[in-house]
């Protein structure tokens, strides 16, 4: 038996509407109709909430569903990924201004172009994590992949055309 018939099960055997269990667990009606009908499946502090409402056992729930327990595996990988990104992006910033400090970048007098550099490398760094995040937990990634890609092409055209476009905008 698979979740969704359990818990449609469960919740007759305990003569709770959809509605009344929803508001016993602060979810949605839609949210029980799709867990019940295998569209969907609860998250975990969800699935506690029901093992405890019908006073059952989590085991029961989730033992016998090798494709739910397979989704709450991912779920749980997917947040280690997020946090090792989140560790990662906060070391490549302070790795990134930690060489900008030390080569004096803050304290000597920059020109429009290298303050322009450094913001986008910055911006760069940021859309490559977000995209990588996006990706990997989401599965959601174009709009931070064309943000890094377009970053990382404006700082290729600044780099190259640097003194073009300092003589267009300042003229001597």
């Amino acid at each position: 038996m698979n979740l969704g018939d359990k818990l449609k099960e469960l919740r007759k055997e305990h003569s709770y509407s959809q509605q009344q269990l929803a508001e016993k667990l602060h979810v949605t009606a839609q949210a029980i109709s799709k867990w019940e009908n295998n569209k969907s499946v609860p998250d975990i502090i969800n699935l506690v909430q029901l093992s405890e409402a019908y006073n059952i056992s989590l085991d029961y729930l989730i033992k016998s569903d090798k494709q739910l327990q397979k989704k709450l595996s991912m779920n749980n990988i997917r947040l280690k990924v997020f946090n090792f990104f989140v560790v990662a992006f906060i070391l490549v910033i302070i790795l990134a201004s930690g060489v900008l400090i030390k080569a004096q970048f803050f304290i000597s007098q920059h020109s429009l172009g290298g303050w322009l550099i450094v913001s986008l490398g910055f911006l760069l760094i940021i859309f490559t994590f977000l995209s990588l995040y996006c990706y990997i937990v989401k599965r959601k990634y174009f709009i931070f992949l064309w943000s890094a890609f377009l970053t990382l092409g404006c700082i290729v055209f600044v780099g190259l055309f640097y003194d073009y476009i300092m003589q267009l905008l300042f003229p001597l």
